[in-house]
């Protein structure tokens, strides 16, 4: 088991890895809609009052074909045999943990949570406007966003690294590029379509 979660790429055919991609991306969309969550940038998710159906779906798909293409142009620098297929199952498979945090947002809770700090004046700090149980649950959300995030990144760069045979500093570096470059054109195309 622990082979799969860290190594999905070298026990899964190609074909295999684009089916479980795929329904996970689709899964996880219907639940970033139940949940009122916004993949709104390659790195970034937000909770919202009002969400429609196709929001999620449309987010992901920007992402995951932002992503996807980012990726194979710096896996062509490194290796021209990168295929494709090789790159797009990285960015389906890596985002699948992602998704999860959705879950935060039970009944609008952290959308709830986040309004009331952004609210308040830390001038006043005995007006504070969430209990220590709240302050808690939102560290604690953070801290698993965090981690979600951290392993959405290694499976990104496993798979990456598997699809183009990379090593070295270049290969990171491009990766790194990859990603940023990606994060910012995605969150725009999301922010110039609604």
């Amino acid at each position: 088991m622990k082979k799969v979660l860290l190594e999905p790429f070298e026990h899964y055919t190609e074909k295999k890895l684009l089916g479980i991609g795929i329904l996970g991306t689709l899964i996880g969309c219907f639940i970033a809609y139940v949940f009122h969550a916004r993949f709104d940038g390659v790195l970034d998710v937000h909770f919202v009052k009002a969400i429609e159906i196709y929001h999620p779906f449309l987010d992901n798909s920007i992402n995951i074909i932002t992503l996807s293409l980012l990726l194979f142009i710096t896996g062509k620098i490194i290796n021209k045999k990168t295929r494709c297929i090789d790159i797009l199952n990285a960015c389906l498979i890596a985002r699948l943990p992602y998704y999860l945090i959705s879950f935060g947002n039970i009944n609008n809770y952290m959308l709830m949570l986040s309004q009331k700090l952004l609210n308040f004046d830390p001038s006043q700090p005995q007006l504070m406007p969430i209990g220590g149980v709240d302050l808690l649950l939102l560290l604690a959300f953070a801290f698993i966003s965090l981690l979600l995030l951290i392993y959405f990144l290694y499976l990104l760069y496993k798979g990456y690294q598997i699809a183009t045979n990379a090593k070295g500093a270049l290969a990171i570096g491009l990766f790194i590029l990859a990603v940023l470059i990606a994060e910012v054109i995605s969150k725009y195309l999301i922010y110039t379509l609604y």
